[in-house]
């Protein structure tokens, strides 16, 4: 379960409890993280991007990040491969959508799915929780609505190849974790088999494309793939967020040293 609610509040406890009500199958709820900063789509998809592989098959993922909740927007229901995801038509999903190729996605019927009392501002609760107890029971996605053949896109920010001479990629900044590591689009993969070949410019500076934080002294500033197969900004025992003073949004160019 993935959502912008935060920890305060009861929303994320009667997600969980109207799951554990319905859903006869459940085994175990997970929270990725209620931590998306508020209406923030983009950084849902991202983080819903890294991580839902590392679940197992058959797992249903529920992203509710929504700031058009009781307006006309649709909620998706998806199967990606063994996957199966609810998320609301905003672009959360069109990242994962659109590189799948054995994908099935519909429109949820609210009214069929829903629960019986459907609060406007509460979809969580009343829509996706209990669409997500079908899922989880065994229902097919095709079940829950009507099919889609296309989704909301949000404006999701995508690396590109800005130079030959030198190789160089044009990127952002998409995410900034609570270490202060400045997380980027830019795939690890464009590195080839020799990283110290390359450097990443931002905020003015020019990091080293280190293997580890180890490479570096402490307090140096660096570059290295990070766990999700991205690059990132770093600093040995600090925060590249400060030393830099960047954060999310800030452009970042990898650049093939010459």
């Amino acid at each position: 379960m993935l959502t912008d609610f935060g920890q305060v509040d009861t929303y994320v406890g009667v997600m969980h409890g109207v799951l554990w009500t319905y859903a006869k199958r459940l085994r175990a709820v997970v929270d990725l993280t209620h931590e998306v900063p508020a209406q923030e789509v983009t950084i849902a998809s991202f983080h819903l991007d890294a991580a839902f592989r590392w679940f197992p098959p058959g797992t249903v993922h529920v992203a509710v990040v929504d700031p058009g909740v009781g307006s006309g927007r649709a909620i998706l229901a998806a199967r990606i491969g063994e996957h199966f995801f609810l998320a609301p038509d905003n672009g959360l999903l069109a990242r994962l959508l659109d590189g799948a190729a054995d994908r099935e996605v519909v429109a949820v019927d609210v009214e069929r799915v829903g629960l019986a009392t459907c609060s406007a501002t509460f979809h969580g609760r009343d829509v996706f929780s209990p669409a997500a107890a079908l899922l989880v029971d065994g229902q097919a996605v095709s079940d829950l609505g009507r099919p889609v053949l296309d989704w909301s896109r949000a404006a999701a920010p995508s690396p590109e190849r800005v130079s030959d001479k030198p190789e160089s990629y044009r990127g952002e900044v998409v995410s900034v974790d609570r270490f202060g590591n400045l997380i980027t689009n830019l795939p690890g993969s464009l590195l080839g088999d020799e990283h110290r070949e390359w450097e990443l410019e931002i905020a003015g500076q020019c990091l080293p494309v280190a293997g580890t934080y180890a490479d570096v002294a402490r307090g140096q500033a660096l570059a290295l793939v990070d766990s999700y197969g991205l690059l990132e900004a770093a600093v040995r025992n600090g925060d590249a967020a400060r030393a830099l003073g960047a954060g999310r949004g800030v452009p970042a160019l990898l650049r093939r040293r010459t």
